[in-house]
């Protein structure tokens, strides 16, 4: 049955497990990229139909507590409205926990960026206009892509530290590690609340390697910690019923960012009843994706 404002030739098929996007309508990409040696350090590059480039790009770095999902599943969808609307996409796979722990997934975005801006040539893309979009635990890798003076990196990665970022959207964004939803939350019924519990349990040892993170750690994995020291212009969305990342946290950090950020290179867009992404389709209407692409529009560094 058709979703209204949802395109069936765009929609993942709903099936148990990891719901993967419909691509084969895509006529130019270039699929499984490494940016790395491991098998989870790929990327997907697509282009719009027309045009011959370079395209101003939009990264994507998918969610899943950054232990599960990946860059061809339903975190894809909202980026075909990039697709339409004359943006490159670069959908990236990172490695995940807890076979890795917390930062190798922020080096990982590190390094894809980085290898995107050396060989943007190749692949059409504008290096000048890259803008970084993530989704849950996604949002806390863009949002540490985005800082001006972020986390420390490894000696092989300092060069990610020059990409130029025009702009980040951050949806239902993991800001910090500190709280997440579930049992006691308020938000979601009590089943929902539930499995939330459920998927988040041991959450902290999986990711960070142990349950009871030190308030280092979770300083070094936080938003917070950063934005003092400026962000490139950021688009907030979040909806105000998400019973797994806290709707607290994006409020506090829309509250933070207006110490630093110009008016006009902060949107704070609350998606009202709304839950988690992937608990629904509002983060998939093309209502609530094209003011994000806009903010991007407006961000674009002009060709000289």
């Amino acid at each position: 049955m058709a979703i209204k404002g949802v395109r069936e030739d765009w929609m993942f098929q709903p099936k148990f497990g990891n719901p993967q996007a419909k691509t084969d309508w895509i006529r130019r990409k270039t699929e499984n990229i490494p940016y790395g040696d491991d098998a989870l350090q790929k990327i997907d590059i697509y282009l719009p139909d027309e045009g011959e480039g370079p395209f101003p790009t939009v990264i994507m770095i998918h969610g899943g507590g950054m232990c599960v999902c990946d860059k061809h599943d339903f975190h894809l969808y909202p980026m075909f409205y990039a697709l339409q609307q004359g943006f490159a996409v670069a959908a990236v796979n990172y490695r995940l926990s807890p076979a890795v722990k917390y930062p190798i997934q922020l080096y990982d975005t590190k390094a894809a960026t980085l290898f995107l801006y050396d060989h943007a040539a190749e692949y059409s893309l504008d290096r000048e206009n890259f803008f970084l979009w993530g989704t849950s635990a996604g949002g806390n890798l863009v949002l540490m892509g985005g800082m001006k003076k972020g986390r420390e990196l490894p000696p092989e990665l300092k060069g990610a530290d020059g990409v130029p970022i025009r702009g980040v959207a951050a949806l239902c964004a993991e800001v910090t590690m500190t709280a997440m939803g579930g049992l006691g939350s308020g938000i979601g019924t009590f089943g929902e609340q539930v499995t939330t519990s459920l998927l988040l349990l041991g959450m902290h040892n999986k990711v960070l390697g142990t349950n009871k993170p030190s308030k280092e750690a979770l300083d070094a994995a936080s938003a917070f910690t950063y934005l003092p020291d400026g962000c490139a212009p950021l688009y907030i969305q979040h909806g105000d019923r998400d019973a797994a990342v806290p709707f607290a946290q994006s409020q506090k950090l829309y509250v933070e960012a207006k110490k630093v950020l110009r008016e006009e290179d902060l949107v704070f867009d609350v998606l009202e009843g709304a839950g988690h992404a992937g608990a629904g389709i509002d983060y998939f209407l093309e209502e609530n994706v094209t003011p994000i692409l806009d903010f991007f529009r407006r961000h674009m560094r002009s060709a000289e």
